[in-house]
């Protein structure tokens, strides 16, 4: 069973997607814990959904509470969606099992949070965009891609928004596989999304209106 630690600040929304895809056996093999580093969407969805949680207060010159947690956890991945940077030697400990999502095709629109890469692409023109998966290193952004999607501009700046979200789990889910060096999906097929890299397979018949509908209500 591999253990999958959120770092949460905000509203959760990819601890929802991998909570929904093993409660629907669309995946399996992962168990999910959260750390947090204040009140939050994601601590309260833990709380009501009994994930193991734990809140703390961190800061990268006082990290002992964060790692002692860690060690109790002994993590397999460590997705960072706090809103604040990790310290160096605590990266270098659990090295190549930090993970963030970032919305642009990096290395475009690095160090930038939340929406603002979105922002930044259509004011620029950007003709294509899409979120990375990448490992984390000490730099911001800059640690090595694991998985993308693309899709163009063409379309409101909200539906944008929407489909980032939606194309962003599943490259989350992709680039976990890569660091786990071994699929979590229950149903395989030989159609996949050909806009993800690494494609996903069974897109289209497992990550459907309902699931997302199913999330965006949770």
């Amino acid at each position: 069973m591999k253990s999958i630690v959120f770092l949460v600040s905000g509203g959760g929304g990819n601890l929802k997607f991998l909570y929904l895809a093993l409660k629907n056996n669309f995946i399996s093999g992962c168990r999910l814990s959260v750390i947090a580093d204040r009140e939050c969407g994601a601590l309260d969805f833990a709380r009501k959904h009994n994930i193991e949680n734990h809140l703390i207060i961190y800061k990268r010159s006082e990290p002992e509470a964060f790692k002692e947690i860690l060690q109790r956890i002994k993590p397999d991945i460590i997705v960072t969606n706090w809103h604040k940077i990790i310290d160096g030697n605590t990266v270098g400990q659990y090295i190549g099992k930090f993970i963030n999502l970032h919305y642009s095709l990096l290395p475009a629109f690095g160090g930038l949070i939340g929406v603002e890469p979105i922002k930044r692409a259509y004011e620029q023109g950007c003709k294509f965009i899409g979120p990375t998966c990448h490992l984390v290193d000490e730099g911001v952004d800059t640690g090595k891609i694991l998985a993308q999607a693309v899709f163009t501009t063409e379309r409101p700046f909200e539906e944008a928004v929407n489909l980032m979200f939606r194309d962003g789990c599943l490259v989350l889910l992709n680039g976990i596989q890569q660091v786990l060096g071994q699929s979590l999906l229950t149903k395989h097929s030989s159609s996949s999304c050909t806009t993800l890299s690494p494609a996903l397979d069974f897109y289209d018949a497992l990550f459907n209106e309902i699931f997302w509908k199913e999330l965006a209500a949770s």
